[in-house]
């Protein structure tokens, strides 16, 4: 979670909860990393049913705590998500080995965050373009088929529009969208793969206008948008409520660009809470009732709900310290 509102960014948590996980076409080409073309169509996404999914935690605790979970909800949630880690190349492909073990025993369909980059200091965007890469992807997709994650939804290189992972697509817009394709490209090469491509901003414009790094159709299948309920100048919740549907590439835009573009859209990160300093919607019925309505009449291919307390942004429901928004989610989502 990290959303530009108006105020000073903070750090966004997924530079720490990503930690523990440890983890090239032409610019409008089509061929593979192997200079084939591309003939395979991408992986239909089914989204004629909306299922519940949550963030629980990093790796194995994060799996640990869905018995809990489901205890709260009266049911157990169709979903889990989680990320691979950014630290170097080696523990991005070590990770998608260790949290798949993890994913696996929970037996539940998966997102995952793979970053599109590491944070290693040589590594460049132009680089990746080039294929420079393309092997440590296809080792992680060849994990993710081994641990029978193949229709995992993967969410490459999340938050592209804003500035704080070494992904940031406005340094190098054209390479950046190069090097999605060919992650895409190499990925898909992999015996077994049926992964679906999630592309997928951070709410609002960022520091690159999101339509500018679309990577074409034929390399995405869902519009996703991470967004929560913060803000920085609005202070009653229908304000930041209009300030999310309306505000430049916020909800309406990316319900309008999906349903442009044929794909279905995904809420991969969604939630209400405060920040450490005190900016957030809180324990926000309003919220958490447009929120839901809106998830209701979207062309939806999934979301998860980030029931997680973070060092950036508590979002946590299910421990009962926000009790109005709490209800309003068990109405949705739980099982009275």
């Amino acid at each position: 979670m990290h959303e530009i509102d108006g105020g000073p960014p903070g750090m966004s948590r997924r530079r720490v909860l990503a930690l523990p996980l440890v983890g090239a076409l032409g610019a409008h080409g089509a061929s593979n990393a192997r200079g084939a073309t591309m003939t395979r169509p991408p992986p239909s996404v089914s989204h004629a049913r909306a299922t519940l999914g949550t963030y629980q935690g990093p790796g194995c605790s994060g799996t640990a705590r869905l018995e809990k979970l489901t205890g709260w909800l009266g049911r157990r949630p169709e979903r889990h998500s989680d990320f691979l880690s950014q630290v170097s190349w080696l523990e991005l492909v070590k990770a998608a080995h260790r949290g798949s073990r993890c994913w696996q025993a929970a037996g539940l369909p998966m997102s995952i965050g793979v970053p599109l980059l590491s944070r290693e200091a040589d590594v460049s965007l132009a680089r990746g373009a080039r294929g420079e890469y393309d092997h440590y992807f296809v080792q992680v997709a060849q994990a993710f088929v081994q641990y029978g994650l193949s229709n995992a939804v993967v969410r490459l290189g999340w938050e592209l529009n804003q500035d704080w992972f070494p992904w940031r697509a406005d340094r190098d817009p054209a390479a950046w969208v190069d090097f999605w394709r060919r992650v895409v490209v190499a990925m898909r090469s992999v015996d077994g793969a049926a992964f679906s491509f999630d592309w997928c901003t951070a709410w609002s414009r960022g520091k690159v206008p999101p339509d500018q790094v679309y990577p074409g159709d034929e390399f995405v299948d869902i519009v996703g948008m991470d967004i929560y309920n913060t803000s920085w100048n609005p202070t009653t919740p229908e304000q930041r409520w209009r300030l999310k549907m309306g505000a430049p590439f916020g909800l309406a835009w990316q319900r309008a660009f999906a349903a442009e573009h044929g794909k279905p859209v995904s809420f991969p990160e969604w939630g209400t809470g405060m920040r450490p300093d005190g900016r957030g919607g809180g324990d926000d019925p309003y919220f958490m009732e447009r929120m839901t309505e809106w998830l209701a009449t979207s062309d939806l291919a999934y979301h998860n709900y980030w029931d997680y307390k973070a060092p950036d942004f508590n979002a946590r429901l299910s421990d009962g310290t926000k009790p109005e928004a709490e209800a309003v989610f068990l109405r949705f989502f739980g099982t009275t």
